[in-house]
């Protein structure tokens, strides 16, 4: 706190010490560039910034703000969209940005230069980004650098700032219709922006409404697919099912395991031993390719001039966002029934450990959310130039998400244990006779099913006020400074089901914390051509006490047409409300044994551990609990970024930058997935036996039966690379063209899970829960225009990779894959247009890889829809 009072006594110096300066500065428009607080005469800085406007936006058929990001050569890894809604961390149908591969946790999303209320449906750990429509925004800057020292917490990969309309002089009206090329996959959306200028201020209202229909992924693939290898090394691309199969299966007291009848027609009272080639459930038609959605947003700014210094303005934005995932028809397992229960046809005390209930149907899950976000605040300009702001900022999320319907664990195991249920007619609780398909009766239904929904939320209070101005001249020029104070309260809370809550399914969450945050930052011109960048932010949390973060930036203009630059920085990130407050949560998680057909020392540790020589893993996902650590700290990171901004004297309109980045974090807050805890427990025991007490395994079988992953500080990532941009604006052939080519290509990505253990390189690999850290991406885009049309074509490369997990001569490594998009558009008239695209332009199909997360691709990297086109009307009035 001594250091925050520090930082305020700083400031109130500097004003006192300048509240009776003249004004000397010349009449020169300054703006805000991400990145500083410091208002600036040209765009770039000493940190890397790249920016996307409307018009670059418009040359798209999107109309997700993540679409958009995730597009982007420097972003990877795990981020929520409409084809990966399952697998997405902090809110099913969320949407999010993830810089650098580094987690959306690290990746800080601003509005207009402000914090954003985490989205979802309870305890969230990232803004949704479906609060947003493209339509609203001016244009989006990413700072590809560690901002703490300016923008606070969470900062470490970078920082994406949405910037939206605030000066419109008409209105807008876009309408826009697509679908894939089997006719799935529709969207439709219509926005409407109007806004102008009165006598003392102006405003902007925005209101759109967009929908997304779902596209099954038994649209996209035929079945589930695994690799069979063959003994002369060739393999194939073999059919299977799920291991929890519609009928049931159970274990024995004699030790073998049986599936029950499969067949409507059949003896109900049948059974044979289990097959899986024969028995696995074909879910691939209870899942989406694309998730449905459906989302109305809207939004105002508005400005008014109280006197000629000082300025009323505010924002204000409501978005509701309704969406749903189809799920696979629910399961039971571990239930032990005995040989005298009369259903029981085997005669023997057994277990049941899977069975598909599909007499129930298939459930959809759903979510609804609302999203209130308020800024009022007043600015102005002091005597001696100085600007000043304050700021309170309201945002509140409410959600309440569930399944159609559900079942009962608790009631499930009342049907099969007749000290409880009764067989006549008519019971309370009626016996159940789960052995078999169709055997149920509709009494047994009626009694295990019911409508399961939960609810949550997240909310977040800030008031800021900031100050910023010339300090003195120097022989180089103005000492240029940037301060402020910050207040904020996040809190974050989950209710789940009563149900769910009452068999430990999901445990409540209600938590909060506050922070109270003072800044400097200083532009000094060291030379005419050299400026140092310098700031330094003081945070104390009352979750876990003060952290204090720097910065040094330099730039050097070397030549008119070169500048170099440079930062180094600190950075960290807390805990979200989930790492911290979270209960235990069971989910269904894709998992790896590395027990079937293991080879050398994870073989030989598999056998020790009494797995036999062919075990052959039961499934792929386990039942795993997930939740929160009140002993998690802050991880800290130190960020290097060094690079170079060419503007050819030459060739005019040519332009050029190459950055290079270094982001390295300790005490990194980690949570190793159930794949990767095995390989490590099985591959030195001894050295990973934190691992080896994650999980338990049944004690007849050998299947993993649990996991268990907790957030804790204890990893060291490393992560480095370069990106390179060149533009290019030029006449050809009489037509405004424009070439851009944005490139980045990672050099180092690693992680050492505990102190001592080894460090696992992910450079080059993609993986089954964290998308692809290939070394290239890359996009390229061409466009040029004329008095009456104009045309874009982009190129999106996604460069090759491994398998983390190996596999065979087909899933072992994926290509590299590339999209094609075009789009052509028509000017109608002055104020009206019609454009007409195609994404995906040769129907690229999604690699298969032995990893894969959802059909039988990596949902977080490759395009599932395929093909698609869209038609846009825009008219300006």
């Amino acid at each position: 706190m001594n250091n925050l009072l520090a930082l305020s006594a700083i400031s109130l110096a500097l004003i006192q010490s300048q509240a009776f300066a003249n004004n000397q500065n010349e009449n020169i428009e300054r703006i805000h560039v991400t990145g500083s607080h410091i208002k600036r005469t040209d765009f770039e800085s000493a940190s890397p910034v790249t920016v996307i406007d409307a018009a670059q936006i418009a040359q798209t058929g999107i109309v997700n703000v993540e679409d958009l990001l995730q597009r982007m050569s420097f972003s990877a890894g795990v981020a929520g969209n409409a084809t990966n809604a399952y697998w997405t961390s902090g809110g099913y149908g969320t949407a999010q940005v993830n810089l650098r591969g580094m987690g959306i946790k690290r990746t800080l999303v601003l509005l207009n230069g402000r914090r954003v209320v985490n989205g979802g449906t309870g305890a969230n750990s990232s803004v949704d980004l479906n609060v947003i429509p493209t339509s609203i925004i001016e244009r989006v800057e990413v700072l590809k650098d560690g901002a703490s020292a300016i923008y606070g917490a969470d900062a470490v990969a970078g920082v994406v700032n949405i910037i939206t309309k605030t000066q419109l002089d008409g209105a807008e009206f876009i309408a826009k219709i697509g679908a894939a090329d089997d006719g799935e996959g529709q969207s439709q959306e219509l926005s409407f922006n109007i806004g102008g200028e009165f006598e003392r201020g102006h405003f902007v209202f925005s209101a759109s409404y967009i929908n997304t229909e779902a596209v099954r992924q038994s649209d996209r693939i035929d079945c589930a697919k695994s690799e069979t290898i063959n003994d002369d090394g060739s393999s194939q691309l073999d059919c299977f099912g799920s291991a929890t199969t519609a009928g049931g299966r159970a274990l024995l007291a004699d030790g073998s395991s049986v599936q029950f009848n499969q067949d409507p027609n059949g003896d109900g009272n049948s059974y044979e031993a289990y097959d899986s080639a024969k028995h696995g459930f074909n879910y691939i038609s209870y899942l989406n390719a694309v998730n449905p959605s459906e989302r109305i947003n809207v939004s105002t700014n508005f400005t008014f001039e109280l006197s000629d210094n000082i300025n009323l303005f505010t924002e204000a934005q409501y978005s509701n966002r309704q969406s749903e995932q189809i799920v696979t028809p629910r399961s039971v397992s571990g239930i032990m029934v005995s040989k005298d229960f009369a259903y029981n046809p085997t005669g023997q005390d057994l277990e049941i450990t899977r069975r598909r209930n599909v007499e129930l149907g298939a459930p959809y899950f759903f979510q609804e959310t609302n999203t209130t976000r308020i800024v009022v605040g007043l600015d102005g300009v002091l005597n001696n130039d100085w600007t000043w702001q304050l700021a309170y900022n309201y945002g509140r999320n409410t959600g309440t998400d569930g399944w159609t319907f559900d079942q009962d664990i608790s009631k499930v195991a009342n049907t099969l244990d007749d000290s409880i249920c009764s067989y006549e007619s008519g019971a309370v609780i009626p016996c159940g006779d789960w052995f078999g398909v169709d055997e149920l009766s509709p009494e047994v239904i009626d009694y295990v099913k019911y409508r399961r929904e939960g609810n949550g939320g997240n909310e977040l209070r800030s008031l800021t006020f900031n100050l910023s101005g010339d300090l003195i001249e120097l022989p180089a020029g103005a000492l240029a400074f940037a301060s402020g104070l910050e207040k904020r309260d996040e809190s974050g809370w989950r209710n789940p089901d009563s149900t769910v809550l009452a068999n430990g399914g999901e445990d409540a969450i209600d938590g909060s914390y506050s922070v109270i945050e003072g800044f400097i930052e200083l532009a000094i011109p060291v030379l005419e051509s050299v400026e140092a960048q310098v700031a330094t932010r003081y945070s104390d949390y009352s979750t876990f006490g003060s952290k204090l973060t720097y910065k040094l930036g330099l730039t050097w203009q070397v030549v008119d047409s070169l500048m170099l630059r440079g930062v180094k920085s600190t950075a960290f990130r807390t805990p979200m409300i989930t790492e911290l407050f979270g209960g235990t949560n069971a989910e269904n998680l894709r998992t790896i044994d590395p027990c079937e057909n293991a080879v050398g020392d994870i073989a030989a540790n598999c056998l020790a551990a009494g797995l036999p020589a062919n075990f052959v893993q039961d499934g792929t996902t386990v039942r795993t609990s997930v939740g929160g650590n009140p002993q998690v700290n802050p991880e800290s990171a130190d960020t290097l970024t060094l690079g170079m901004v060419w503007q050819s004297s030459a060739i005019e309109g040519l332009s050029t930058t190459v950055d290079y980045f270094d982001i390295e974090v300790e005490d990194a807050i980690t949570s190793v997935n159930g794949s990767d805890a095995l390989k490590l427990c099985y591959t030195d025991p001894d050295v990973y036996s934190a691992y080896c007490d994650t999980f338990t395994r049944h004690p007849v079988t050998g299947q993993v039966n649990s996991l268990s992953q907790r957030p804790v500080n204890a990893a060291f990532e490393k992560v480095s690379g370069i990106d390179f941009n060149t533009r290019y604006n030029t006449e050809l052939f009489g037509l405004t063209s424009q070439f851009e080519l944005d490139a980045s290509r990672l050099l180092k990505h690693e992680t050492t899970p505990f102190a001592g253990q080894d460090t696992q390189s992910l450079l080059g690999y993609i993986t089954e829960d964290q998308g692809s850290y290939t070394k290239w991406r890359a996009n390229l885009g061409v466009s040029v225009k004329a008095d009456t049309w104009s045309a874009h074509y982009a190129m999106r490369y996604i460069g090759t990779a491994d398998d983390v997990n190996g596999g065979g001569p087909i899933g072992s490594a994926v290509p590299s894959i590339i999209y094609n998009d075009i789009q052509g558009r028509y000017f109608i008239s002055q104020n009206t247009s019609l454009s007409i695209g195609i994404d995906n332009v040769f129907d690229k199909k999604a690699p298969f890889l032995t990893s894969w997360n959802d059909a039988n691709t990596d949902v977080m990297t490759y395009d599932l829809l395929g093909r698609r086109g869209y038609l846009k009307l825009n008219i300006n009035f």
